[in-house]
Formats: C-alpha cells, structure tokens, sequence
C-alpha cells in the first residue's frame, strides 16, 4: 500500500475512534465521566464461611456522607476539564477530516490534469496528421502556383495556399486571428523548419507590399523555403 493510501488509512480510523469519544462523553457529560459512581456493588448479601460481624452503620451521621463527597471547586475543576476534552476531541475529528478532504482533492486534481494531458497530447497528435495530409494533398498545386506567372503573384499565392491548407484540415480561424496568423499556427502544428516559414513570409510581405521589383531571385528563394518546409512536414517535394 503506498503512503498516502496508508495516511488515509488512518486518518479515517482516528476519526473514526474519535467519534466514539465524543459522543460517548456526550453522553454520560463530563461531570459522570470523571466523577460517576463506577460499577455498583450488588446489595445482597452473600453467605461466606466465616463468622464475622455484620459492620455497624448505625453511627454514621449525615456529615460523614456529605465529606466523602469531593469539593465544589473539585466538581467545578472535572467539569472544565471533561468540556476541554471534548472541544479538544472535536477539533482533532475536524482537523482530520480536513486532511482526508484537502488529500482527496488533491489526488482528484491531479488525475484531472493528467488526463487533460493525455487528451491535449491525442489532439494534437490529430491535428499534425490532418495537417500533414492537407499539405501533401496541395503541394502539387501550391508547386504549380509558385512557378508560374509573375514572381509577384506567384509568391502571393503560394502562401494563401497555406492558408486554404489550414482551413481544410479543420483549424478554423479565430476572430483574433490574420489570414497570415493562421497559416502560421497551421505550420507550427507540422513542426517544420521555422527558419524556412520566417523566410518564406518575408518573401510574401515583401511581395504584397512593396513597390520594387520582385523578380526570380525572389520565387527561386521561395521555392528552396517550400522545399525545407515541405522535407519537416513529410510532403514529397
């Protein structure tokens, strides 16, 4: 059994015990706890073997009984006392209740975040696999599109493409999102080559909004970054 199956263990038998306590002090108070009586003695009498004289209770007076009994200050003492037992009794059940509540918690918790873990690992294991097929099914088009037409163009479209890819391997765009965001969080999904994906954006903003001359240099460059990003996501170049 491990140690905290072993603390719960007996976490549960002191409360358990000290319920008993509790309500058996409950029940007899605190001042027959501590000053009952105890077992009372049978009053019948027993023949025995000897002959010896009955004892003579006859002198007893009333004062004689009334000193026997202990004094008020003591009856008070045993009192306080037999309620601190009990408040003390009380305490300690209530403590370890919190213990075995706050350990069950945390055991629960814990289990929880482990399985969230596990799912988080499973969906994003889904997610690579619809995005990797999503990007093989393009690559031939996304190729075509980059080698024909203008250079301008040409790079332009190849990345839109990545943004169609996102789109049919079900990764929608949320509403804080770019088109360009989402292409970029689809790609970091594949776990390709950030190096290629940060150059092959360059070449697409340098594309759309600049004002000189795009020419082969610049699709040359775009289809070595294709290639890099195609080689880490599995799709055949």
């Amino acid at each position: 059994m491990r140690r905290p199956a072993v603390v719960a263990a007996l976490a549960v038998t002191g409360a358990c015990v000290l319920v008993v306590l509790v309500a058996w002090a409950a029940l007899l108070g605190p001042q027959e706890v501590f000053t009952g009586d105890g077992p009372q003695i049978s009053r019948e009498t027993t023949t025995t073997a000897t002959d010896e004289a009955p004892v003579d209770t006859a002198g007893t007076t009333r004062d004689d009984i009334e000193q026997s009994d202990p004094p008020t200050w003591v009856r008070v003492l045993l009192n306080l006392v037999g309620g601190a037992v009990q408040l003390f009794a009380l305490a300690g059940m209530a403590y370890v209740a919190w213990l075995v509540v706050r350990r069950v918690r945390t055991a629960l918790a814990l289990r929880r975040t482990r399985e969230e873990a596990a799912t988080g690992d499973f969906e994003a294991l889904d997610d690579r696999q619809r995005v990797a097929a999503a990007m093989a099914q393009d690559a031939d088009a996304q190729a075509r599109a980059l080698r024909q037409g203008e250079p301008r163009n040409a790079i332009v479209e190849c990345w839109h493409r990545f943004e169609l890819q996102a789109e049919r391997a079900g990764l929608a765009r949320r509403e804080w999102e770019t088109s360009s965001e989402l292409a970029l969080r689809m790609l970091d999904v594949a776990e390709v080559d950030r190096g290629a994906v940060t150059r092959l954006l360059e070449l697409y903003r340098e594309a759309r909004f600049s004002e000189h001359e795009v020419g082969e240099p610049q699709r040359q460059a775009a289809l070595d970054a294709l290639a890099r990003i195609r080689v880490r996501s599995g799709v055949a170049s």
